[in-house]
C-alpha cells in the first residue's frame, strides 16, 4: 500500500491496488488517484503536487510530462497538466469546509476542451472518468465567471510584473521602482496595470479576472527586479510565463526586461532573447518612455484612406471583420473580408484584413511589430496593387521598419556575443575569435575599436602564453634533473631559459637555484678530478710491480681464451639448436649469458619477437583479438605481425582517426603515420615522427596516439603522464586530461583532478571513454553510462542512460547515441547543444565547445548550438563516414579518406584539403 499525498491538502492518503477514486479522511473530498503500482511514479506525483501547491505550476507540468513519458497511460498525470495549465489551487470553502478549485491561470478555452483533459477521460474509468467530468465542470463555472468580470475591464497599454514584499512581508526595492516606472508613463498618457494601485479597489475580491484582462489587453509587460530570486518569485514567474505564452499567440505583444544592481546574466533564461534595460543607467526612464511609444499605437483601425470601399454595403461586414480581428478570431475575420471581396474584388483594406488574420494581428498599427518581414505574401501584394500612394508609403514604411529592427537586433546580437567572447577569453587564440566576430561588424557601433583592442589583448595572451611554456618547461626539467643524474649542460639551458624570462613569475629565483646546482656539480666534478689523479699515482707503481709478472701470465691468459672461446661455440650452439627445436625460453638463456658473441644479440631479440608471435597467435586462437593485436604490435619486425596487428585493430574497436582540438586537427593516415595542422605554440602538431599508430585524439593544447602495441605517445602542452601506460584499447583527450581504456575493461587517467575527473579506478566492463573539460564519460557493456568530474551544468547526470552505443564529453555537455539512432544529451544548453531530441537516423556523435554534430547513416552531417565561427555549416556535407567537434571548427572525413573542415581558420586548422588516404574508421 504506498502512501500518496492529497492532491487538495497534502494529507497522507492509502492508495489500494485497483482504486482510482478515494475520500481524503482530512479535509473530506473526494478525489482521483494514480495508480499505486509503481513507487517511484507515486513519489513523482507527491513532488509535482507539492510544486502545485507552492504555485510553481510550469515545474510541476514539467514532472507530469516526465511521468507521462514513463506511464503512458496514467490518466491522473494528464489531470495534473490540467490542473498546472490553469493554474488550479484548492482553497476552504467557508460554507462547506471542503476544498473547492480557485483559477490562477485563466484562459478563453474551456478546461473540458483541453486534450489533456480529454487523455485523462480516455484513460481511466467509469467512476474516475465523472470525478474528472465534475471537477471540470466547477472550473468551467470558475473560468466563465472570470471571463464575465474581465470583458467589462478597460484595456491596458502596460503590464508591470515585479515583487511587492520581501520575505519579511516588508515592501520590496522593485515596488519602488516599479511605482517610479508607473507614475511616468501614466503621466504620459499610457493606461498602466500596476498592482499596488490598480488592484488596492479589489480587496476582498478574487484578483485573476482582472490580472487575465490586463495580461491579454496588454501591449507591453514590463518584468521589474533587481535580484535573481524576485524575477523567480511564484506569482512573480507566474505573470511573466503567461504573458510569453500570449507573446506567442501575438507578435504584437513585447515584454521588455527591466534590471538594475545586478548581473543582467542572472535574469530568467526566458528573457535571453529579449533585449534588457538597465534601470541605473542614465537616461533610463526616457528611453523605456520613448520605446513603449514606437510600440504602442492607437486603438482606432487606420485611416480609411486607399482602404476604403465606395460600396456601402461592404462597410458593416468590413466593420465587423475588423472587430473580429481586435478578439482574435482569424477564421471569421478572413471570411468575412472574402464576403467584401465578393462584392468588391479590389477592395484594399479587405486584403488588409486578409493579411492581418493571416499573420495573427489585431490592429493595423500594429503590422509594425511582427517579426518577420511579409511584403512576399499575396495579400500584401493585393493591399499594394489597390491602395491609394498612403497606404503603399505607410506599409513600405512598416517593412522597412521591420527589416530595419530585424538588422539592428541582428547586429546588437553578434555584438553582443563578441563582448561576451571577449570577456571569457583568457588565450590568444580565444582573443582572435572575438576579434574576428567584431570585424564582421566592423561598421556597428565601436566594433572597428574593439577590433584592435582584442588583438591588442591577443598580442598579450600570446606573450604570457610563450612565457608560460618556456618557465613551465623549465621548471620540469628542472623537476625532472633534480630525480636523476645531473647534468651541467641542462643546467645551463634552464639557467638561460629562466634569465630570459626576466622577473616572470619566481624565474629569478629559479634561476638562482639553477646557479647553486652548477655550482654543486662543479665541486663534484673537482673532488672527482682529484681522487682520479691520485688514483692514477697509485696505479704507476703498481703497474711497475706488474710488469715482471706479466710475460708469464701471458701464455697463461691465451689457454684461458682458448678454453672460454671453445666454452661459447659450444653454449651458442646449444643455444641455437633450442631454438630450433622451439624451445624458446631455454635458449632465451644461454644467448643472454653469449652477452656479444657472435650474432648472439640479433638471436636473442629475434628470438623475442618470435616468442611474441607465438604468444598473439594463441592469444588470437582463444578469440581475445584485443590482445592478439597489441602482442602482433610489440612483434612487429616479425614476420606479417606488423600487419596483422593493424588488421586485428580494424577489427576491435571503432576509432578515432580524425580529431579537432582547440585551433588544431589531427589525423590518423592509413599507414599509421599521423598528420597535424593548425596551432603549434606548445609542439601540438610534432606527430611527423610517430608510427604504428592506430588512433588519435587532440583537445585543447596537447594529441594523443594510441600505438598498435597498446601503449600511447603524447605531445603539446599537456602530455600528461601517459608514458607508463600499457595494454590500452583507446583514448580520449580533455582539456587538461587524459583518459585510457584498458583491455579488461577498467580505464586509466593522468592530469589534472581538480574536479574528480580522473577518479575512473572503480570502473569496470568499459567499452568505451570519453574526456571533457572537467569531466570524463564511461560507457558500459550493458549500454548504461557512468561519469565523474566537474557537474556544475549537470553534464555527470548520465544515471538513467540505456540502450546507449556510443558517448562524448564537450565542455560542459554531454551526448549519447542510442541503438535505435536517437540522441540524448544533459549538460549546458544555452545556445541549444543539447536540444537534439529530434534527431534521428545517426551513427555517430560529437561535443564541442557549446555545440553538437551528428552524423547519420545516409553520410550527411547536422549541427546544432554555438555557430560563432562557422562551425555548425555542415549543411552541404555529404559522402561523411566520421565526424568531429572540436573548440570552435568541426571536421569531418570522408569515405575516399579526404578531409573537410569547417569553423574558425585562425590557425591554418581548415587547411586539410590535401589531406589524402586518412585511416577510415571500423574498416568503412
Amino acid at each position: 500500500m504506498a502512501v500518496y499525498k492529497c492532491k487538495m491538502c497534502g494529507g497522507d492518503l492509502n492508495i489500494e491496488a485497483d482504486l482510482n477514486v478515494i475520500e481524503c479522511e482530512y479535509c473530506g473530498t473526494t478525489q482521483t488517484v494514480p495508480g499505486a503500482d509503481n513507487e517511484k511514479k507515486v513519489n513523482l506525483f507527491n513532488r509535482a503536487n507539492r510544486l502545485r501547491f507552492n504555485g510553481e505550476f510550469d515545474k510541476a507540468a514539467g514532472i507530469y510530462e516526465s511521468i507521462i513519458a514513463e506511464f503512458p497511460e496514467e490518466a491522473e498525470a494528464y489531470w495534473g497538466l490540467c490542473l498546472c495549465n490553469y493554474g488550479i489551487e484548492y482553497v476552504d470553502d467557508p460554507a462547506t469546509a471542503k476544498k473547492v478549485p480557485t483559477c490562477h491561470r485563466a484562459s478563453f478555452e474551456k478546461l473540458s476542451a483541453d486534450e489533456n483533459f480529454n487523455m485523462a477521460m480516455e484513460y481511466s474509468d467509469v467512476v474516475a472518468r465523472k470525478v474528472y467530468r465534475d471537477e471540470a465542470r466547477e472550473i468551467d463555472r470558475i473560468m466563465d465567471n472570470i471571463l464575465s468580470i474581465s470583458k467589462n475591464e478597460k484595456p491596458y497599454d502596460v503590464f508591470i510584473c515585479y515583487k511587492e514584499t520581501d520575505e519579511k512581508g516588508e515592501r520590496t526595492i522593485d515596488s519602488v521602482l516599479a511605482q517610479d516606472i508607473y507614475d511616468a508613463l501614466t503621466s504620459n498618457g499610457f493606461k498602466v496595470f500596476f498592482a499596488r494601485i490598480t488592484l488596492e479597489d479589489k480587496l476582498g475580491q478574487m484578483y485573476e479576472p482582472y490580472i487575465f484582462a490586463a495580461l491579454n489587453s496588454a501591449k507591453v509587460l514590463l518584468s521589474v527586479g533587481t535580484k535573481y530570486e524576485h524575477f523567480h518569485a511564484v506569482w512573480v514567474k507566474n505573470e511573466w510565463s503567461r504573458f510569453l505564452k500570449l507573446m506567442a499567440a501575438d507578435k504584437s505583444k513585447v515584454l521588455i526586461p527591466c534590471y538594475k544592481d545586478m548581473d543582467a546574466y542572472d535574469m530568467p533564461e526566458e528573457f535571453k532573447a529579449f533585449q534588457a534595460q538597465d534601470m541605473g543607467k542614465i537616461g533610463f526612464m526616457q528611453d523605456l518612455t520613448r520605446g513603449i511609444k514606437k510600440v504602442i499605437k492607437s486603438d482606432e483601425p487606420e485611416a480609411e484612406t486607399g482602404a476604403a470601399s465606395n460600396n456601402t454595403t461592404v462597410a458593416p461586414l468590413l466593420k465587423r471583420a475588423f472587430i473580429f480581428l481586435e478578439d482574435g478570431n482569424w477564421q471569421s475575420a478572413d471570411e468575412y473580408c472574402e464576403k467584401v471581396l465578393d462584392l468588391d474584388p479590389e477592395c484594399a483594406k479587405a486584403y488588409l484584413g486578409k493579411l492581418m488574420a493571416e499573420l495573427k494581428v489585431r490592429k493595423p498599427a500594429d503590422l509594425i511589430n511582427c517579426s518577420l518581414p511579409f511584403d512576399n505574401r499575396a495579400n500584401y501584394q493585393k493591399v499594394i496593387r489597390f491602395a491609394d500612394s498612403a497606404l503603399k508609403e505607410k506599409l513600405e514604411q512598416c517593412i522597412k521598419a521591420i527589416n530595419d529592427r530585424n538588422e539592428l537586433a541582428r547586429l546588437e546580437g553578434i555584438y553582443a556575443q563578441a563582448c561576451q567572447k571577449m570577456d571569457q577569453a583568457k588565450a590568444e587564440i580565444d582573443f582572435k575569435a572575438a576579434a574576428n566576430i567584431f570585424s564582421k561588424i566592423s561598421h556597428f557601433r565601436d566594433s572597428a575599436e574593439m577590433v584592435k583592442k582584442c588583438c591588442e589583448k591577443a598580442e598579450e595572451a600570446k606573450i604570457i602564453a610563450q612565457k608560460d611554456a618556456v618557465y613551465n618547461n623549465a621548471c620540469e626539467a628542472l623537476n625532472r634533473n633534480a630525480n636523476r643524474a645531473e647534468k651541467y649542460v641542462d643546467y645551463e639551458k634552464m639557467l638561460a631559459d629562466f634569465r630570459s624570462l626576466g622577473d616572470w613569475r619566481d624565474s629569478p629565483r629559479k634561476a638562482e637555484e639553477c646557479l647553486k646546482r652548477m655550482k654543486k656539480i662543479e665541486a663534484e666534478n673537482e673532488r672527482a678530478k682529484a681522487l682520479k689523479a691520485q688514483q692514477e699515482k697509485k696505479n704507476a707503481t703498481i703497474k711497475k710491480a706488474l710488469i715482471i709478472g706479466a710475460s708469464a701470465l701471458v701464455v697463461l691468459i691465451i689457454v684461458a681464451a682458448f678454453i672460454v672461446s671453445v666454452s661459447k661455440s659450444a653454449k651458442y650452439k646449444d643455444a641455437v639448436e633450442l631454438a630450433e627445436g622451439g624451445k624458446y625460453e631455454e635458449a632465451v638463456v644461454l644467448f643472454e649469458e653469449l652477452g656479444n658473441y657472435k650474432d648472439s644479440k640479433g638471436q636473442l631479440e629475434l628470438l623475442k619477437q618470435k616468442q611474441k608471435y607465438n604468444e598473439a597467435v594463441a592469444a588470437l586462437e582463444k578469440g581475445d583479438k584485443a590482445k592478439a593485436a597489441m602482442i602482433f604490435g610489440e612483434a612487429s619486425g616479425y614476420k606479417n605481425a606488423r600487419e596483422r596487428s593493424l588488421a586485428l585493430w580494424n577489427e576491435t574497436a571503432v576509432r578515432e582517426t580524425v580529431s579537432a582540438g582547440n585551433g588544431h586537427t589531427v589525423a590518423l593516415k592509413s599507414d599509421g603515420t599521423v598528420v597535424a595542422a593548425g596551432y603549434n605554440l606548445f609542439g601540438q602538431c610534432k606527430v611527423d615522427g610517430w608510427t604504428d599508430i592506430v588512433a588519435v585524439s587532440a583537445n585543447r593544447w596537447h594529441t594523443v596516439g594510441l600505438k598498435s602495441d597498446g601503449t600511447v605517445v603524447a605531445v603539446g602542452s599537456y602530455e600528461y603522464g601517459v608514458e607508463g601506460w600499457t595494454d590500452i584499447v583507446a583514448v580520449s583527450a580533455g582539456e587538461n586530461h587524459n583518459v585510457g581504456l584498458k583491455s579488461d575493461g577498467t580505464v586509466v587517467a593522468a592530469g589534472k583532478n581538480g574536479n574528480g575527473q580522473c577518479g575512473v579506478g572503480d570502473w569496470t566492463d568499459i567499452v568505451a571513454v570519453s574526456a571533457g573539460d572537467s569531466h570524463t564519460v564511461g560507457l558500459k557493456s550493458d549500454g548504461t553510462v557512468v561519469a565523474v568530474g566537474s557537474n556544475g551544468y549537470g553534464q555527470c547526470d548520465v544515471g538513467g542512460w540505456t540502450d546507449i552505443v556510443a558517448v562524448s564529453a564537450g565542455n560542459l555537455h554531454t551526448v549519447g547515441l542510442k541503438s535505435d539512432g536517437t540522441v540524448v544529451a544533459v549538460g549546458r544548453n544555452v545556445y541549444g547543444q543539447c536540444d537534439v531530441g529530434g534527431w534521428k537516423d545517426m551513427v555517430a556523435v560529437s561535443a564541442g565547445l557549446g555545440y553538437t554534430v551528428g552524423l547519420k547513416s545516409n553520410g550527411r552531417v547536422v549541427a546544432i548550438g554555438n555557430n560563432y565561427e562557422g562551425q555548425c555549416d555542415v549543411k552541404g556535407w555529404t559522402d561523411i563516414v566520421a565526424v568531429s567537434a572540436g573548440w570552435d571548427h568541426t571536421v569531418g572525413l570522408k569515405s575516399d579518406g579526404r578531409v573537410v573542415a569547417v569553423g574558425d581558420n585562425a590557425w591554418k586548422q581548415c587547411d586539410v584539403d590535401g589531406w589524402r588516404n586518412v585511416k577510415l574508421p571500423d574498416n568503412k
